[in-house]
């Protein structure tokens, strides 16, 4: 061997020595593989890394020191590592002999042989628990630092450059200010000042006072996005770096408008309103957010701010653990703080909670509490970390707000006359009352009573007489009715009552018993010893017995009513018809348009059940099956619904209606028609709603149909309709008798009336 080769034998040799000593010791664990990661080299920097010692260790896959839950990774790396890639780094977890988990810094690499064939990987690991400890330790100081940021919705914090440019722009100033981060970062904060302010130097004044004294209480007006004026109080603090180079400044600062009025309002008040004027400073002088973090694992308080001691009633430096908080809080309210500890625990989310803490001095505050949980590598909670809040004063307002309101819904509730209940009031209570009855089983008695010739007494005496009467009536009510009875005044002379639990007693009796109990009600003019009587028609209904339906249940009650002031104590054909079709979906609700009709024309409902019964009078003449005569029954009553969309105007109006006025009337056919074929189930009856207008002779409206063309129900309610118009009573009118208006359809039959309708007709006569 020539002696150059020979000292490149020699130098290798030596190289390799020192690069063997210098891998065997090093801090680091450097473990060489096979391809199939068979253990091939063992350091002392895997040793006090792992655990195993080179025996143990060299010749074992390099499997064992990887977790379960890391393996896919690993075998990614190496593959990528065998695919060509010159090294993979990672940070990741590996096995202790121990059992135990370490964070390490893993590079794996290639091994390859001179002639550069990959026979080998190579792994190097550093122990990295103490940095990610530090950076576990960072994370909750920032989230502690930007829960504290984002609680502080009442302040705004913000930060400028030496110059006064603005940096940051917290969630707070964006609420307290208008401008959004966005707008205003890069801005001079004088865009915030008002213009006299500008004018006067205020941002150079307050930041070279804040410069001479590192710290300003700043207090000032200040101009919001909107234009708005608000008065500000904060602190200016200014920043520097750690060799004193300024860099900034801060400024936390609150919206003290509403405080600087409440001020100058009380600075004008009498004496009585000191008491008042030191709650509010108290209040405010509390209103400062505390931070609390608390370590769940062990149990215990880490770190508790003054100022939530403050919100405790704590001393400064006194011990403090969980059992102590607890005994703190009010006993009613031990489970709401429990079950948001556990519902932020169980379910991962943030705390909140508002609960009250009795002071050892005896004084109640209340308190509002936000928390945030701070997690493990593993995603288990560790940490909880909040601001808490004294809102003792805000709940004071909300219940004097909560009183007036509840106070303010009384008056709403009564009648300024009488001091019942009012309308409103009465149908919210009856749907309470009507639920109740529907769950215990129980019968719930509607009562609807009206006074008998109450005009009198306002034409005669004057309204406040009026007024005087229905008092009397109301005292009688609240004297014979139970203390759990519903009384109201349902408007002018109607009064409405709910009686519940009535048993077995039936509507009659009930009735009764009410008209005795009422009896012998007078009123005694001044000067005379007779008293003029007052009188009350009733009319019940019972639920469920009559109906389940509390709308309906007060729709019978009040055509009981009706019927008992026009002394028709007999349910007449159309009574029952409207029971049996009762629970037909949608038959209530047309009903009751006709009787929002007869509301506003006396005339319409008692015509609609004249109708029927001639109709049916007529349609049993011509010898109509069952089902055509239930047909013509519930066409009869709903025939005018449509009149309900016809201005009262018209409809009230005593003389001759004008063309445009009669083109208004004409509507009505179709304008019932298509309310009718909105509901289900009503389609029988569309065309004798639509057509009960027209004319055998075609002159009728809407259509103009002529002959047969016009249904057979229309053609007979034609007849019915017109003999019912022409013989009842209006405001305007006396009806005609009934013999001259048997001679008009008798003359008109073949002409303006199906000749076939009216004779059938004068055959029932």
């Amino acid at each position: 061997m020539s002696q150059p080769a020979a000292d490149r034998s020699f130098h290798a040799r030596v190289d390799d020595s020192f690069f063997a000593a210098a891998a065997l010791y090093s801090d680091d664990a450097i473990i060489p593989m096979t391809l199939d990661t068979t253990i091939l080299g063992w350091n002392l920097g895997a040793h006090l890394l792992y655990g195993y010692t080179a025996d143990e260790m060299i010749g074992q896959p390099f499997e064992i020191l990887v977790p379960k839950d890391k393996y896919t990774e690993f075998v990614n790396y190496r593959a990528q590592v065998q695919q060509g890639e010159m090294s993979v780094i990672t940070e990741t977890e590996r096995m202790r002999k121990d059992g135990s988990r370490v964070s390490v810094s893993v590079r794996i690499s290639p091994v390859r042989d001179i002639s550069g064939e990959l026979i080998g990987l190579c792994a190097t690991a550093r122990d990295i628990t103490d940095r990610k400890r530090a950076e576990v330790a960072l994370r909750q100081s920032e989230e502690r630092l930007r829960l504290l940021v984002d609680g502080a919705r009442d302040y705004a914090m913000l930060m400028t450059d030496p110059e006064g440019l603005v940096i940051y722009w917290s969630d707070g100033a964006e609420r307290i200010l208008g401008y959004s981060a966005d707008e205003i970062i890069g801005q001079s904060v004088e865009i915030i000042l008002t213009d006299e302010e500008r004018a006067n130097g205020l941002l150079q004044r307050e930041l070279e006072r804040t410069l001479a004294d590192g710290r300003l209480e700043s207090h000032c007006w200040l101009r919001r996005k909107d234009g708005e004026i608000i008065f500000s109080e904060g602190v200016i603090h200014a920043l520097r770096n750690e060799n004193g180079e300024l860099r900034g400044f801060g400024k936390v600062l609150q919206d003290a408008t509403a405080r600087r009025a409440s001020e100058e309002a009380l600075k004008s008040a009498a004496y009585a309103l000191t008491e008042t004027n030191q709650r509010l400073h108290l209040a405010l002088d509390c209103g400062h957010l505390g931070s609390w973090q608390f370590d769940i694992v062990a149990g215990i308080y880490v770190e508790l701010s003054s100022g939530n001691r403050k919100h405790l009633g704590l001393s400064p430096n006194e011990p403090f653990t969980r059992t102590d908080f607890i005994q703190l809080v009010h006993p009613d309210d031990h489970l709401i703080v429990r079950e948001a500890y556990r519902q932020a625990i169980e379910e991962r989310r943030d705390y909140t909670a508002e609960y009250r803490v009795l002071w050892r001095t005896g004084e109640m505050r209340w308190i509002s509490a936000q928390a945030r949980l701070i997690y493990n590598p593993q995603g288990e909670p560790i940490r909880m970390i909040g601001v808490t809040e004294d809102i003792t004063e805000r709940k004071r307002i909300a219940d004097s707000q909560e009183d007036a309101l509840r106070e303010a819904q009384e008056r709403a509730d009564r009648d300024p006359v009488t001091g019942l209940l009012n309308h409103r009031a009465f149908h919210k209570r009856l749907a309470e009352e009507s639920a109740r009855a529907q769950r215990d089983g129980s019968v719930l008695a509607v009562v609807m009573l009206d006074m008998d010739h109450f005009k009198f007494f306002n034409d005669a005496y004057g309204h406040a007489i009026g007024d005087q009467v229905l008092r009397t009536v109301a005292e009688r009510l609240v004297h014979i009715c139970r203390p759990y009875d519903t009384l109201s005044r349902f408007g002018g002379d109607e009064f409405a009552l709910l009686l519940p639990a009535v048993g077995h007693s039936t509507r009659g009796e009930i009735e009764a018993r009410l008209r005795s109990d009422l009896s012998g009600l007078a009123y005694y003019p001044d000067g005379q010893d007779s008293g003029i009587p007052i009188g009350l028609s009733v009319g019940v209904s019972l639920i469920p017995n009559h109906s389940s339906d509390r709308h309906e249940a007060v729709r019978i009650a009040d055509e009981r009513l009706r019927r008992a002031k026009s002394g028709a104590a007999i349910e007449t054909e159309a009574d029952h018809i409207r029971h049996e079709i009762a629970h037909v979906a949608g038959f209530s609700m047309l009903d009751a348009m006709v009787a929002a009709v007869d509301n506003k024309d006396r005339y319409t409902r008692r015509h609609s059940e004249d109708v029927m019964e001639h109709s049916l009078a007529i349609a049993r003449e011509l010898q109509l099956d069952e089902d055509a005569l239930r047909t013509v029954a519930i066409a009869a009553l709903l025939h005018d619904v449509g009149k309900i969309g016809v201005p009262d105007s018209v409809l009230r109006k005593p003389g001759a209606l004008t063309d445009v006025e009669f083109e208004a009337i004409k509507q009505h056919p179709e304008m019932g028609a298509a309310i009718v074929s909105a509901v289900p189930g009503f389609h029988a009856i569309l065309d004798a709603v639509r057509h009960h207008h027209e004319r055998w002779d075609g002159g009728g409206y809407p259509a103009g149909l002529a002959g047969e063309e016009t249904p057979i129900i229309a053609r007979l309610m034609a007849v019915a309709d017109a003999y019912s118009a022409m013989t009842t009573d209006r405001p305007y009118r006396q009806g005609m008798e009934k013999e001259k208006a048997l001679l008009i359809l008798k003359e008109g039959a073949g002409a303006q009336w199906c000749r076939s309708c009216v004779d059938a007709f004068l055959r029932t006569q």
